[in-house]
Parts: C-alpha cells; sequence; structure tokens
C-alpha cells in the first residue's frame, strides 16, 4: 500500500509535465540492448536488460525492460482521471529519478522531445507529450517506467570494459514482444553466441 500511495503523490508532477526531462531528441548511436553479464551484482542491473539511447547533449539514458512491477498505471495514479481506465503494466526502469515516470511510444512522425528508438518507437518522460498521447485512444503508448538508468559521458564505456554488460543492437520485436521473464536469457544466449 505504502507503494501505491508515495507513487500516487506524483499525480500533480503528471499533470504539470514535470517527470523525467529530456533533453534532446538527437542521438549520437543507434539504441542498443545492455545485458547484464551473469557476474554483475549490483541489485539494480543484475540479470536485467537495459534499452539505452545516446543522446547528442547528455551521456547514455536507458530504461531496464525485465523488471515488472506489481503496479498498473491506474493503480499508481487513483487520482488522474485520464488513466482510471489504463491497466498498462508500470516497470522499473531504474535507479534514477525512481519518482518520474518514462514511457515508449509509437508514432509515424518523431515527436519533438522523444528520442529515437528503433523504427517508429520513441523513448520520453516528457509530460507533456504523455498529456498529448494519452488524450487519444488509439494505444500509442507501449510501456510506462517508474525512474530510468543513466550514465556520465564515459562511465557506460568503463562499464563495458571492466565486463559488466554485452552490448547487443536494439530490436522492435524485443521491446515490444519479449517476455520480461525470458528477456534476459534469450538476450544472453544472443550476445555469448555473437561472442563465440
Amino acid at each position: 500500500m505504502r507503494a501505491i500511495i508515495r507513487v500516487g503523490m506524483l499525480v500533480p508532477w503528471l499533470v504539470l509535465g514535470l517527470v523525467a526531462p529530456v533533453q534532446s531528441v538527437e542521438t549520437l548511436a543507434p539504441a542498443v540492448f545492455l545485458v547484464a553479464k551473469p557476474e554483475l551484482q549490483d541489485p539494480n542491473f543484475a540479470q536485467s536488460v537495459v534499452l539505452v539511447v545516446f543522446p547528442k547533449d547528455a551521456g547514455p539514458v536507458g530504461v531496464i525492460l525485465n523488471r515488472p512491477v506489481p503496479l498498473t498505471l491506474k493503480d499508481a495514479f487513483p487520482d488522474e482521471p485520464r488513466l482510471k481506465g489504463r491497466n498498462d503494466q508500470l516497470y522499473f526502469g531504474g535507479p534514477v529519478r525512481v519518482t518520474s515516470l518514462m514511457f515508449l511510444l509509437r508514432r509515424a512522425a518523431a515527436p519533438e522531445s522523444a528520442f529515437p528508438v528503433v523504427d517508429d518507437l520513441y523513448l520520453s518522460g516528457d509530460g507533456g507529450l504523455l498529456d498529448e498521447t494519452l488524450s487519444h485512444s488509439d494505444g500509442e503508448v507501449q510501456r510506462f517506467f517508474l525512474g530510468y538508468a543513466g550514465w556520465a559521458t564515459q562511465q557506460l564505456d568503463f562499464e563495458i570494459a571492466e565486463g559488466g554488460w554485452y552490448v547487443v543492437p536494439a530490436d522492435l520485436q524485443t521491446v515490444l514482444k519479449g517476455d520480461p521473464k525470458t528477456m534476459w536469457r534469450n538476450l544472453l544466449l544472443r550476445a555469448t553466441a555473437v561472442k563465440t
């Protein structure tokens, strides 16, 4: 019950557009999956798959794809009328700003305040874009995350060089259809098959 109350207090932030900021829509490299190596013991990232984008003007940003939490969007924001009918599963996106809401959405045209991921999929934390998207009933939002993962400019390179992560190209099928229960093992197999 505490988790619901704590997250439920975020509603004014959502309405005012004060969720995790997006600094730029330009990226330096294609999105990737970071697949935690079995040796990675950090409890935030052990056995995780992180979808990462590379903003032009900041360090890498990502969301953990395989950590559902026992809340739906309407449970987390019980006082927000537009979310009353939203049974979307929430995911733990990462340890940074766990009171912020990030989301993946699909759009034919690139939104101004979102990072390109793969094809017509974008990652954002912009409250205005979320409000606009939720006001339509076409189901553009694909997944919601509490918090996100972020690295200083060279920090992720160091973690990869130290052997914490496998890097695998991101693909739309895995992001949208991958089962969180098997995603890490499946991508681990894909990563190690490439390495051998």
